[in-house]
């Protein structure tokens, strides 16, 4: 006995609501159409929210299931495909139409049409063209009815669009504003909008899952990943207005274009910038091994083993009396049992080390200004010593100062150039399109897409190279090690000395050999060839920090 098989489909997720009759206007015919025939409807495929119109049903939806079910045989010979109309298969154009209901009644499996009660098939050779001709009319005006209908849509979407650069479209609006009836404006919430300035601020220098953390501690929403995603996908914080639209097939909605200025600013564009860029900084490296507890590794993916030009893993352990927690660096050759490397040094004799490199570079920064002729005069240096200290005067400038960043403005002011001119030749179309009345031309609303598309890019391009140079351009108010000093007291500080040491390209290169007791130290930068430092220092001594005016660093690390 023949099986029934419906086949029900609404083109918006609204349509399909509590309330509307696209589901019941559909199904409500299938009972009268087993007690008429006898066949049993065994099952119904439903597609909600799939237009038809470009065939994303018959590519994406649960009609290609039902298409590949007829073609494999599972759905027999003799059995019936029920949909309320042809249109509710396809609204492609005619040839595409006709190809796919043929690709069902060439199996023998039936279509009928509950509308009119008619059944198509391949039964009868004698009706093939009356079956033909059928299909054809009410397919192509299915299509013509669709296009119509997908231009008028358009052409109110492009009103509606270019009203939301003058007015308020929507009184909704996301997390950190609100709307003032009286005012006929957007506000910042403040509570909510600290919370959001707090994240950004974070991103800087930490992941966003350990952002979303620290912000959840005392926030009204309860933030996760997504939220994060949305805030830098909308572009809201920096006060613009996320506008998206149907694709052309119905598969789903893309982003249509961002209006400027629509809300208030929460966070200014260039941390805005500089938060995203680090994020994908840091998800584009790809570096492993976790985070020390509270930051306390501010050398974290910057210091090797000068052997093996290998990664130094940071471990706390907790020894002596005192029960004092104390961090070593091991060459992770040695942790990993690669080989037997010996280097394993306390944190605190690498971070006094760094703070004698720091003490070094300061210190001689004003001989700078002194002339050769007046150093002739001073005795309790050679001139030997004198040149070493230009060296690490040079060097001082070029560890803390900015990245030389001529050429990625360079870029970012082309890319700004062929945006104006895209910009121009957009606002050219949107005056034309003003004298257009009634329905748009296909071609027209395609040349305004791919100028937006264009448009779109090129900001976003822009977007990741201003934060790229804000973050290169971030320098250290460092004078002297007591800076270093502060700095490590607070997590803060800490993600920032680490942050600086990775987006500038140091190096630290540490080696400790056995017979002796001094640290040897080279500080290199990855884009300046010629900068190299060495310094060494003797760690002899159970307090190697005390010549810098603590014992320890255990008040911090705890």
């Amino acid at each position: 006995m023949p099986k029934a098989y419906a086949y029900v489909r609404w083109s918006t997720a609204e349509q399909g609501e509590e309330g509307r009759d696209s589901h019941d206007r559909q199904t409500t015919p299938l009972k009268a159409f087993t007690e008429a025939t006898g066949i049993p409807v065994v099952e119904t495929i439903i597609d909600k929210g799939v237009s038809a119109f470009k065939g994303a049903n018959a590519r994406i939806g649960q009609l290609k299931g039902l298409l590949d079910r007829i073609e494999s045989g599972e759905i027999e010979r003799g059995d019936y495909v029920i949909v309320e109309s042809i249109d509710r298969l396809t609204r492609q154009k005619l040839n595409d139409s006709v190809e796919l209901i043929q690709s069902i009644l060439k199996k023998g499996v039936r279509l009928h049409t509950v509308i009119d009660q008619k059944t198509y098939s391949h039964d009868d050779p004698s009706r093939d063209l009356e079956t033909l001709l059928m299909v054809g009319v009410i397919a192509k005006r299915a299509h013509e009815e669709s296009d119509t209908k997908s231009k008028r849509l358009k052409s109110s979407w492009l009103k509606k669009r270019d009203a939301a650069e003058t007015t308020i479209i929507r009184k909704q609006c996301p997390y950190g504003f609100r709307y003032d009836e009286q005012a006929n404006a957007f506000v910042i919430v403040e509570d909510e909008a600290q919370e959001i300035r707090h994240i950004f601020d974070l991103l800087k220098h930490m992941g966003i899952l350990e952002s979303i953390k620290r912000v959840n501690q005392y926030s009204k929403r309860r933030w996760t990943r997504k939220h994060i995603d949305e805030l830098i996908k909308t572009k809201s914080p920096i006060g613009v207005l996320c506008l998206n639209r149907r694709k052309d097939d119905g598969s789903g909605r893309i982003l249509d274009r961002y209006i400027p200025g629509y809300y208030p600013k929460i966070v200014q564009e260039i941390d805005f910038d500089a938060a995203v860029s680090a994020i994908k900084s840091r998800f584009n490296e790809r570096k492993s091994g976790r985070r020390a507890a509270n930051n306390y590794n501010i050398f974290r993916h910057c210091i090797q083993c000068e052997e093996h030009k290998v990664g130094m893993l940071f471990n706390l352990q907790g020894l002596g009396l005192e029960k004092k927690r104390y961090a070593y660096l091991v060459c992770s050759n040695r942790a990993e049992r690669v080989c037997d490397c010996t280097n394993r040094i306390r944190f605190e004799y690498v971070f006094a080390v760094f703070l004698s490199f720091i003490k070094q570079i300061s210190e001689n920064r004003y001989i700078d200004e002194r002339t050769d002729k007046k150093r002739e005069r001073f005795t309790w240096f050679s001139q030997e010593e004198y040149k070493q200290m230009d060296a690490v005067n040079g060097a001082f400038s070029r560890f803390f100062s900015a990245r030389d960043t001529s050429i990625p403005k360079e870029e970012i002011r082309a890319k700004k150039a062929l945006l104006n001119t895209d910009k121009r030749a957009l606002e050219m179309l949107d005056a034309s399109l003003a004298q257009f009345d009634g329905i748009i031309p296909h071609t027209f609303i395609k040349r305004i897409a791919e100028c937006e598309a264009r448009i779109t890019a090129l900001e976003s391009e822009i977007q990741k190279l201003e934060g790229d140079l804000t973050i290169q351009a971030e320098t250290l108010e460092i004078t002297t090690y007591k800076d270093i000093l502060d700095l490590y007291e607070t997590e803060d500080g800490r993600l920032k000395l680490n942050t600086f040491f990775i987006n500038r390209g140091i190096i630290f290169e540490i080696n400790k050999p056995e017979e002796t007791t001094y640290i040897f130290l080279t500080v290199k930068i990855k884009d300046d060839p010629s900068f190299s430092l060495e310094i060494n220092h003797n760690c002899l001594g159970k307090y190697p920090l005390s010549n810098f005016g603590i014992e320890d660093l255990s008040h911090i690390i705890k």
